[in-house]
């Protein structure tokens, strides 16, 4: 079979009952020439993607009615009313309609029947370079990522900002046995042995084991599967809306999904402090040979002017990994401990979160540390001369205002801003993230001190 047949013939392959021996034809000859397998391809992934799946296609004019009905199904309600009512004279703009629908399945079929097609020319064709790079990446054995990313030293992993300066993160994965994970920055490593979360801050002192569901890494998480970061982009697709770019040029394949972002911004606090909390750009560059991830770039978009905040340096697949390298060994004298789920904690459920950050700064005013404990994990550090120089540091403080509280972005609790005085004179101020989504709507010090 030559190329211009099997092009002729392509709609063939999707019809519900196929010609056995020319769809075997067109099959042998897809399994040797490249150009003829993309095209099939192509037409697969558009089909899917309007949820016309294959081999129920009766005809070319089914498949074009199919495609119409996927995309408005206004247009064929206007045309099956003509249809029952000859005698009824139509408005003007009815007739347009209908005009249109018949426009559109003529186009709609020269474009799925050519190499030309503005359906995956945008967000069909960012969905197929996902999908295949998925399809790619379904055989990684392992991997290691190098990246510049804007945060702030001994941070969540998850804190970015275009205020602050470039750090490098890095990340390990396994992704065979159990499955193991690592991912250190500045000031801060947390690995998963496939079973436990451990979460290390050097310079405090502070170390922590958790299940595997622990918050230690949240969103950022996703970078140890870079096929998952696609699949939520189709997801994302499907549900929000975005422009994308698709340039090909040499052997890359880039593609950019320019967004706004999500989420409760009635307060800016955290606004451009996350992926899906800012108004950003995301660059995906992908080897068109392999379809793996080369790179991946993100801006944030912000007063006119765009900011690069992510930008991954490098990317290993499928290279061996020591086990040692998912173990993180303390210093002599500090030991793992297990972070403790509040549980019930009576005075810190059924009150407003405002009220619970005053009992909160209440408690360390008078410094009793054991109400405020099991709602306050810094109080887990181990290491005693450390947890000694955080108690002196809050205990004895002030408080001079507790703000109204307000929410900001995903953030699934919410934000109480503070003024208190420190036992050493010092004026802090700030907002504390309190947080009460845990099945006994307890509320939990998120952070902000």
């Amino acid at each position: 079979m030559k190329c211009e047949e099997f092009k002729n013939h392509l709609p063939d392959i999707f019809d519900k009952n196929p010609n056995a021996i020319l769809v075997a034809e067109m099959k042998e000859h897809i399994s040797q020439c490249d150009e003829c397998r993309k095209e099939y391809d192509e037409m697969k992934s558009v089909l899917m993607g309007l949820k016309i799946p294959e081999f129920t296609i009766t005809s070319h004019s089914d498949l074009k009615s199919r495609i119409i009905n996927e995309l408005n199904p206004g247009f064929r309600e206007e045309e099956n009313k003509m249809k029952k009512s000859l005698n009824i004279t139509l408005k003007t703009w009815h007739k347009k309609a209908i005009a249109i629908a018949a426009s559109v399945a003529i186009v709609i079929s020269i474009f799925v029947f050519t190499n030309y097609n503005p359906l995956v020319s945008s967000a069909r064709a960012a969905e197929t370079i996902m999908l295949k790079s998925i399809t790619a990446m379904e055989s990684l054995r392992s991997m290691f990522i190098s990246m510049d990313v804007r945060s702030e030293e001994g941070e969540s992993f998850d804190l970015i900002g275009e205020e602050y300066n470039f750090m490098e993160y890095k990340f390990w994965k396994q992704f065979s046995g159990y499955q193991p994970w690592k991912i250190e920055k500045p000031g801060r490593i947390v690995a998963f042995d496939g079973e436990k979360q451990y979460l290390y801050l050097p310079d405090a002192s502070y170390a922590l084991t958790a299940d595997e569901k622990a918050g230690f890494v949240e969103w950022m998480k996703l970078f140890f599967n870079p096929k998952e970061i696609l699949e939520k982009e189709i997801e994302f697709s499907k549900n929000h809306n975005a422009d994308y770019k698709v340039d090909k040029t040499g052997d890359e394949i880039k593609l950019t999904i320019t967004a706004n972002a999500l989420g409760d911004f009635h307060n800016n606090y955290l606004k451009n402090k996350s992926i899906l909390s800012s108004d950003n750009s995301r660059v995906y560059t992908f080897d068109k040979k392999t379809m793996l991830l080369k790179t991946f770039e993100l801006f944030i978009n912000a007063e006119g002017h765009s900011t690069k905040v992510i930008g991954i340096n490098n990317i290993a697949y499928n290279i061996p990994i020591e086990a040692s390298t998912f173990v993180i060994k303390l210093p002599s004298g500090l030991e793992w401990r297990e972070l403790k789920d509040p549980g019930h904690v009576k005075a810190f459920t059924k009150i407003s979160s405002r009220k619970a950050a005053k009992k909160f700064f209440t408690a360390l005013h008078t410094e009793d540390w054991e109400t405020i404990e099991p709602v306050w994990d810094a109080l887990q550090i181990t290491d005693k001369e450390k947890l000694e120089q955080l108690k002196s540091i809050y205990g004895g403080l002030e408080i001079i205002s507790i703000g109204e509280a307000f929410k900001s972005g995903l953030y699934p609790g919410e934000f109480v801003p503070y003024k208190v005085k420190l036992k050493s004179g010092e004026i802090a101020e700030h907002n504390l993230a309190i947080r009460n989504d845990n099945p006994t709507k307890t509320w939990e010090i998120d952070g902000g001190l």
